[in-house]
């Protein structure tokens, strides 16, 4: 594995709480063909911007992998993408189990990365975060409300979704999709649900703090049959700050003609979020969950992509200062390899506007 440039550059665009909106500038379609070593591209669940890479994590439980790829930006349009390598994330005979890949992102100054797996909470197979460099994968310690219980620990298909290094480099954020079975119910139409979003710190591999996150109930598309089936959940995080991040919110429902997908990105500050890593349920107790504001509600803007189209978003970083000075942040989506049907591998591009220019 080689050196990957950390992006310290972001510290002086995000040191301080500022207004900031988020532009629409361009979109790339991966062809629905293409194969890098081999290797199908697409499923791609995470991006992440090494200074001179990007490094895409690929949601295929029977070949886990990451995509390196180069994406030119000229101007304030994508020049040109092209993946250049697949590399495995487990190799044959490793003691890390049934894995489901879902985010990846880079550690500071080292040649290690960091990635999360939502296991198969429905055939038992926990999920996982794991530090991995040339020496291998070292698993991180889940506290005990992360097993597979009866009637508590995680959700199928709705467990670890999201991860974030912090700007310090030492530890990560990783975020739930859904709601453990203790803390209520899934979200719905008439409601929303809690989630956990925890603090883990590269020394211990251990847990070290968590805030409850609201997660908003799906977005009600009329059109659907009564009996469509319905999910949302939070599907990527990314920290700004000490105590800022960019949140994305996937709602998701089946039989619509234009695919289904309504996604959200939020800013949420969890400065004054209560520490919930005691909180054995989050029924019943008083406690304050993180401060989120919406950004941007991606049907807003659905008519100036180029495919008219909001597929099944997932990843999200930021990218190059753009030509202007401003920071440039960067969406992917995952395709689910068309299994559900015609889906796109979507990347797009945008411009953060901070300051008097955003409000």
């Amino acid at each position: 594995m080689r050196t990957y440039l950390f992006l310290a550059i972001l510290a002086p665009f995000f040191a301080y709480s500022t207004p900031m909106k988020l532009a629409f500038l361009d979109e790339f379609v991966v062809p629905a063909d293409l194969r890098v070593n081999g290797d199908k591209v697409g499923g791609l669940s995470s991006i992440e911007y090494t200074g001179d890479q990007y490094l895409l994590i690929v949601d295929d439980a029977k070949n886990p992998r990451y995509l390196d790829a180069t994406i030119n930006i000229k101007g304030k349009k994508i020049e040109h993408v092209r993946f250049n390598k697949s590399t495995a994330l487990v190799k044959k005979g490793s003691k890390a189990g049934v894995v489901d890949p879902e985010s990846l992102r880079v550690l500071p100054k080292t040649n290690s990365l960091v990635w999360c797996s939502e296991g198969s909470v429905r055939y038992k197979h926990p999920p996982a975060i794991f530090l991995q460099n040339e020496q291998g994968l070292a698993p991180f310690t889940l506290p005990k409300m992360f097993e597979i219980q009866d009637n508590s620990g995680p959700r199928h298909n709705a467990v670890f979704e999201g991860i974030t290094v912090t700007p310090s480099g030492k530890g990560v954020w990783v975020s739930m999709e859904g709601p453990l079975k203790q803390d209520g119910k899934k979200a719905t139409v008439q409601h929303g649900s809690m989630v956990r979003i925890s603090y883990f710190d590269f020394a211990s591999k251990q847990m070290q703090y968590q805030f409850a996150y609201y997660l908003e109930p799906l977005v009600n598309r009329t059109e659907a049959k009564p009996d469509a089936f319905r999910t949302t959940g939070l599907v990527e995080i990314l920290q700004i700050n000490e105590h800022q991040f960019l949140t994305m919110e996937r709602s998701f429902t089946a039989g619509i003609s234009d695919g289904g997908n309504s996604v959200s990105i939020y800013l949420v500050d969890m400065k004054e979020a209560t520490d919930i890593k005691n909180l054995a349920s989050l029924n019943k107790q008083q406690f304050r969950p993180a401060n989120k504001t919406l950004l941007l509600d991606m049907e807003t803007i659905k008519q100036q992509i180029g495919s008219k189209h909001i597929d099944n978003l997932e990843g999200i970083t930021f990218g190059p200062v753009l030509e202007n000075g401003n920071q440039s942040l960067l969406m992917v989506s995952d395709n689910n390899f068309n299994v559900h049907g015609k889906q796109l591998s979507q990347i797009l591009l945008f411009e953060v506007i901070t300051g008097g220019n955003a409000s």
